[in-house]
């Protein structure tokens, strides 16, 4: 496989899934005090990641009936045959269920959107999150399903190599994320630093 590829591919799925192990982190410094007042309808909607290595993740975001806390996000990731992600769609890479995030409070803090960008003031939704066990499809012209070491994988197969994302059932946990932030069109999930966050994930709204 592709090193880089499969690099690529690692991160994807990791941002797919909405997990990947630890519990949201706790500030270790001084934290401005939450608020009860957080407009979770803000989140609601169809939101586009920038392309990444072939692949556009698109995050379904809802409230789910009857709670007024709960948001539901849903991740499909559309992958192409170019890195400019435009052109036909090759791979579609889908999930058996939802990320949970449960609001918590609202905390007047800032955000690094990322390496070398200056962080940005900005209201922060606190959530605590969770990935229920759920597995994973790829469906597509350019799939196909392998055994690698002994494990069985979705491949799709680019002319300078394949990325693969394993085919197994992935235990429940929270997710990589523990607060969420919408600036304008601009959705952020973030992650506690100890003293304000980092985005781990930018979306746009569609």
């Amino acid at each position: 496989m592709n090193n880089m590829m499969g690099a690529a591919a690692l991160a994807l799925l990791l941002a797919a899934c909405g997990g990947g192990g630890g519990n949201p982190g706790a500030a270790s410094g001084p934290t401005p005090p939450l608020s009860t007042g957080g407009n979770l309808d803000a989140y609601v909607g169809t939101w586009t990641s920038a392309c990444a290595a072939h692949a556009l993740d698109t995050a379904v975001i809802q409230r789910p009936a009857g709670s007024a806390t709960t948001l539901t996000i849903g991740v499909t990731t559309n992958y192409y045959a170019n890195t400019t992600c435009t052109g036909d769609v090759i791979a579609t890479q889908t999930w058996s269920a939802d990320t949970t995030a449960t609001y918590v409070g609202t905390t007047a803090s800032s955000i690094t959107p990322g390496a070398g960008l200056a962080a940005i003031a900005a209201s922060v939704d606190k959530v605590t999150t969770q990935v229920p066990q759920r597995s994973v499809t790829l469906a597509g012209t350019f799939v196909s399903h392998k055994i690698i070491d002994g494990q069985p994988n979705w491949c799709i197969d680019y002319a300078g190599g394949a990325v693969c994302v394993p085919d197994q059932i992935y235990a429940a946990g929270a997710a990589p994320f523990d607060g969420l932030s919408v600036q304008g069109t601009e959705l952020y999930e973030v992650k506690s630093n100890g003293s304000n966050f980092d985005a781990v994930e930018h979306f746009t709204k569609r």
